[in-house]
C-alpha cells in the first residue's frame, strides 16, 4: 500500500472515505487490517503517541462514520448540499461524541481548543468537524473525483486554477499520461 493513499483526500473526512479503493482489480479496505488502520490514523494526524492504539470498537466506529461521511460526499457531488438523511445521521453519530474546552497558551498567544474527551471521541470529533469546515470553507466544485478510469479516490482540489485532476500526480496522473501516449503512438502506426 502506498503511505500517499493514506492522506491524499485533503481533509480527514474524505482520507475516511478513501479507506475503501481498489488495487489490482480487488477492494482493499484499510479499516480491515490493524496495522494498516494505525498507521491511516498516524498519517493524518490521531494518536501521535505509541500508546494509544486502535481497538475494535473504534474501528466498527470509523466504519459506520465512513458510511455517513460517503453519503454526505454523495449528496455533495449530486445535489451541493447536505440531504437531511445525512444531517440525521450525522446527528446520530454526533449524540454519541463527548467534547470538552481547554485553555490553550504559549508566549506568543492563547487560544481555546475543543477536543473529544476520550482519544475515540476526539478522533470522530474531528473527522465530523473536518466535514462541516469543508462545507464552509470549500466551494462543493473543489471536491472531486479522480479522473483516472480505475481510480475511486476523492480529494479536495487546493490548486490555485481549480483544475486538479488527479488524486496525484503520483498514482494516478503519470499512468493516465503514459496510458494516452501509448494511444497516441498506437494510432501513429
Amino acid at each position: 500500500m502506498d503511505k500517499l493513499i493514506l492522506s491524499l483526500g485533503g481533509t480527514p473526512w474524505l482520507n475516511l472515505v478513501n479507506t475503501t479503493y481498489t488495487s489490482e482489480k480487488k477492494t482493499v479496505d484499510i479499516l480491515n487490517d490493524h496495522s494498516t488502520a494505525q498507521a491511516w490514523l498516524n498519517e493524518n494526524g490521531f494518536f501521535h503517541k505509541e500508546e494509544q492504539r486502535i481497538g475494535k470498537e473504534m474501528i466498527e466506529d470509523l466504519k459506520s462514520l465512513r458510511e455517513r461521511c460517503k453519503q454526505a460526499l454523495k449528496d455533495l457531488t449530486n445535489d451541493g448540499k447536505l440531504s437531511s438523511t445525512s444531517i440525521e445521521r450525522l446527528n446520530q453519530q454526533v449524540k454519541n461524541v463527548q467534547i470538552g474546552l481547554t485553555i490553550q497558551s504559549d508566549n506568543e498567544k492563547t487560544i481555546l481548543l475543543t477536543k473529544g474527551i476520550t482519544p475515540k471521541d476526539d478522533l470522530l470529533y474531528k473527522i465530523i468537524e473536518s466535514i462541516f469546515h469543508t462545507i464552509e470553507t470549500v466551494a462543493v466544485s473543489r471536491i472531486r473525483n479522480c479522473e483516472h478510469q480505475e481510480c475511486q479516490l476523492y480529494f479536495v482540489d487546493t490548486s490555485k486554477s481549480g483544475k486538479r485532476r488527479w488524486c496525484s500526480m503520483e498514482l494516478c496522473g503519470n499512468r493516465q499520461k503514459a496510458a494516452e501516449f501509448y494511444a497516441r503512438k498506437k494510432e501513429m502506426k
